[in-house]
This record gives C-alpha cells, structure tokens and sequence, in this order.
C-alpha cells in the first residue's frame, strides 16, 4: 500500500487547540463603611469583575458571591464559606475580587489563603486592581503581604474613626440608640432627633402628673395596667422596632419600669448619654460624674419645672441611706439558688433584725396582685431546711459513688473500643501510604486508586471522629467522678447550719422552689443520676 503524505495530511486537518478553562466564582463584599464609597459598591465590584473575564477566554464565571454589610475582619460570612465550600467541592477552581481588600482586612488569615489555602487546593485567586493573578509567577510577592497589612489598618482605622463620630454625635446630643426611649419616636427626617410619640408620651405625660400629684408608684402602677397598657417593649414590638425574643417576659409594667421613666431627664428636652461603654463584648457602666449631659436637645414630654418637683417627692430606689443595725449584712449564700415556685421568678432577701433576714417574692410588688401569691421564708428555716435535705441525701450520693465505682470497673467497652479504632487507624494509614506505590508498579489503575484513597481516607475520617468522641465522652466522664467525689466529701462535712456557705451549696444544689405555706423543694445536681441508681 502507497504511503500517504504526511505534509499533505496535515495541511488539510483542522487544528485542535486545547484551552484550559477556570470555572470562577466571583467574591463581592461590602461593608457598612465602604457603602460610603461609590467605587466600591456591589454592583460596580461585580462590573469590574464581568469585564475581566470578558477580556480573558480562560476564565468562565460560574457564580457570584455577595457578603452585604459585612466586615473585612472576620472571615465568618457566609456567602465565603459558601464559596470555599464549592471550592474544595470542584465546583469553581478560580476566585476573582475587584481587589485584595474585598477577600479580607485581616492580614494573618488574608495572606493565609491566598499563600496557603488557596496553593494547597490547586486554585487560582485573581485580584483585579492590585493586578495580582495567582497563576503568574511575576505578581504577588512582599506587595501582597504588604497590601494586606495596609488593609487591616484601614480596617483599624475605621473602627477608630467610627468610634470617634460616635463621641462626637453623644457631645453635640444627637441620640445614637438602636431604640428610643418610652414616649418618643426617632424622626423620620434624621435619625439623630427624638420627636415625642403620639400614643405613649400622653402615658409618659400622665405618669408625671400624677406623681406630682402625690400618688405613689403602686397606684400608678395600678392605673397603668388597669387601663391594659402594653409594657414598653411590647409596644415598641408593635412598631417593629424590637424582635419577638427581645419581649418575654411579664406583661405587666413593673416598678423599675416606673421608676425608670420618673427619674430620666430625657422627658424634659435633656440628653444623657454615655453611661456605659463595650470593652470586648462586656458592658462597663461609666461613673455618673463622667455621664455626657446636653440639655434641650428636644422637644420635652413635662416641662423641666414639673420633671424638678418629682425629683423632689420621690427618693430614687436604691439609694444609699444609713443603716439601722448596728452589724453589717452578712453573706447571701443563697444568691440566684432561691425561686418562687409559683412565677418561677428569682425571690430576694430583705434584712429583717441584727441577724435575722427573710427571702421573698417579690413579683407581686414588681408588676401586679394578679401576676403570683404570698410567698417567703425565714433564711434560718431555709437553712434548717437544706441542712434537714443534705443529710438525708448523703448517704445516697455516697451509695451512688460506690456503685459508679463497682459498675466502672466491669465496664472497659470504651476503652477496648479506643484501642480497636486505634488499632484500624494505623491499618488504613499504612494501606493510604502504600496505595501510590502500587499505582506507580501497575499492581491498580488509575479509577483504583482514586477509589480506594477515597475508601481509606473516609474510613480514617470516620474512625478518628469516633474516636475523639469517645475519649471527650472519657474525660467527662472522669472529670464528672472527680466532682461527684469531691461533692460527697463535702456532704458529709456538713453538720450543722454553721457549715454552710455560697461556695457548697453551688457546688450541690441546681436550685430552690419555694411554695406557699413555706413548702419547699430542693433540686440537688446530682439527684437525677442517684435517683436510679439507689
């Protein structure tokens, strides 16, 4: 057979050009602060990034991803999550932002993906304006890692910078709460100005009135709910200013409620802010001389002349007065331990004599006749009471450890169970490391390999999430003996009424119903588990 023309054949045959194509997913973000900024909103960041895919073949967008309102800071947003999901998914291989600074203002966790996160799974990161693209070789370098240290202190310096307007607007008496205060409304015009509302500050009127008129907090308390007046948060609920988890509770004014309002001179026109500030998630209270005061901001529900005769009648509660006993309050040791059985609300201890002292419910003083009953009790038959319990419990919690004791040592399923998972761990490691070994010998394929490494690698995902399981299960459980036995020994230390102290009964009792009649019922921490075991 003549041979053909190789020359020939290959002038006639189409050239087939191989194109690698990225799937990209396009990564948005905007925070509050960058709102301010019009090159930097949603849509312009989503413009920049369509037209440099548009320009370059090898890219081919898949999804867009948006994080609206949302920190540079943190990498806790979800629509970045979502992202690296479908990342390590396969789902995309490239992501693209307008710019380093839309991926992150963190520099540590910023330079971590885009050095290492991104490397390890093989996918390609592309910042449009700081011209860096992970696939050449020539961008990035100490500009990238120098970029993102400039993008956390613009970070910082916002935060500063907002912190900074927030102490301005306070001094000049613009409000800056989320929500205003009872009886005004913030005006639509700007958001900085109280105006009065036209339902509750006719309340917040009257409440002045007749407080100037020499009627105590139980009858205004009493008008008030007598005319079914919703408390301030469920009002405020009406609105859609507050959420439904921010108005449980009573329905029912209260007296702080009251107290609250008759003593706030925001009523008369006058601004008091900055009586608190976060320090790391905690709130610290700011001493009152330190309070910033701006006066007439508003409009004012009372004039200052009837806010000041108030002030005059009523004694703010709370208020340090000269005690009458001679000997200084002793400790609570029932603080927060102590419930009314009835409300379920926490009950107080009043002072009573030199060494006396009485625990009550106080709901009916709070809010309303109607909202519980008469309940207290002496803190010495309390005591006499717990001490009565404690020792009839004792000997139970002690029969309770033994039995723990015994059942334990005939019991070693969990720890057989560690040593087994240990033992397939170390099996399917060793299979995991020889599986390319038997690839590269020809001993599997290719579809083998991807297969069982699959198969191996999900066992030992499997096993070793067991395993942690059960030695956290262990630890507790050993860390749980040790209190048990430390709680036994305090039991039976316990004597008299003497030996008892805040730090014990934390350590045994959950909490403590009271009842009507002075019933009461005790609910140790431990009863649960001894119950069945006695």
């Amino acid at each position: 057979m003549p041979r053909k023309s190789r020359k020939n054949a290959d002038a006639t045959a189409p050239l087939a050009v191989k194109r690698n194509v990225f799937d990209v997913g396009a990564y948005v973000r905007l925070s509050a602060e960058d709102r301010k900024h019009k090159g930097d909103s949603i849509e312009t960041q989503q413009s920049i990034i369509s037209a440099y895919i548009a320009e370059h073949p090898d890219l081919e967008l898949r999804e867009t991803y948006i994080d609206n309102g949302l920190s540079g800071q943190s990498f806790e947003r979800p629509a970045f999550l979502r992202m690296l999901e479908d990342l390590e998914n396969g789902k995309i291989n490239c992501c693209v932002t307008k710019d380093l600074s839309r991926l992150g203002r963190n520099a540590i966790d910023t330079g971590y993906y885009i050095e290492k996160h991104f490397p390890t799974h093989g996918i390609r990161y592309i910042a449009v304006n700081d011209d860096y693209d992970s696939a050449d070789g020539n961008s990035g370098g100490i500009m990238v890692s120098l970029k993102n240290m400039i993008n956390e202190a613009f970070a910082l310096e916002i935060g500063r910078k907002v912190r900074t307007t927030k102490q301005m607007n306070i001094r000049n008496g613009y409000f800056i709460g989320r929500i205003p205060p009872y009886g005004y409304l913030k005006s639509q015009a700007d958001g900085h100005k109280l105006v009065p509302d036209e339902y509750a500050s006719v309340i917040v009127r009257r409440m002045f009135e007749m407080a100037a008129s020499g009627h105590n907090v139980r009858e205004i308390l009493d008008w008030i709910n007598g005319e079914e007046i919703p408390t301030p948060r469920r009002y405020f609920h009406s609105l859609g200013l507050t959420t439904e988890k921010e108005i449980n509770g009573h329905i029912h004014w209260n007296k702080g409620g009251v107290y609250s309002i008759l003593h706030n001179r925001v009523y008369c026109g006058d601004m008091i802010q900055g009586k608190g500030k976060t320090r790391s998630y905690v709130l610290e209270r700011i001493p009152q001389s330190d309070w910033v005061i701006t006066e007439n901001t508003h409009e004012g529900i009372v004039s200052h002349e009837l806010f000041a005769e108030v002030q005059k009648l009523w004694d703010k509660p709370g208020g340090k007065t000269s005690s009458k006993y001679s000997n200084p309050s002793t400790e609570n040791i029932f603080l927060r331990k102590v419930f009314c059985g009835h409300c379920g609300y926490a009950m107080r201890r009043t002072r009573t004599g030199e060494t006396q002292y009485n625990i009550k419910c106080d709901t009916r003083f709070y809010y309303s006749h109607d909202d519980c009953t008469l309940v207290s009790i002496n803190e010495n038959d309390l005591k006499e009471k717990l001490l009565e319990s404690l020792r009839e419990k004792s000997h139970l919690f002690a029969k309770y450890q033994s039995f723990e004791e015994v059942t334990a040592k005939a019991d070693n399923s969990s720890k057989i169970e560690l040593q087994n998972i240990q033992t397939e761990l170390d099996r399917n490691n060793r299979l995991l490391k020889g599986l390319y070994e038997s690839l590269v010998c020809g001993d599997i394929t290719n579809t083998e390999y991807k297969d069982l490494k699959d198969s191996y690698q999900a066992k030992i995902a499997s096993l070793t999430e067991r395993g942690k399981k059960l030695w956290n299960d262990e630890r507790n459980k050993n860390q749980l003996k040790l209190e048990r036995s430390k709680a036994v020994n305090d039991l039976q230390s316990v004597q008299s009424t003497a030996d008892l102290s805040a730090a014990l009964i934390n350590k045994l009792v959950d909490k403590i119903l009271v009842y009507e009649g002075k019933r009461v019922e005790i609910q140790f921490k431990l009863s649960d588990e001894t119950e069945g075991a006695a």
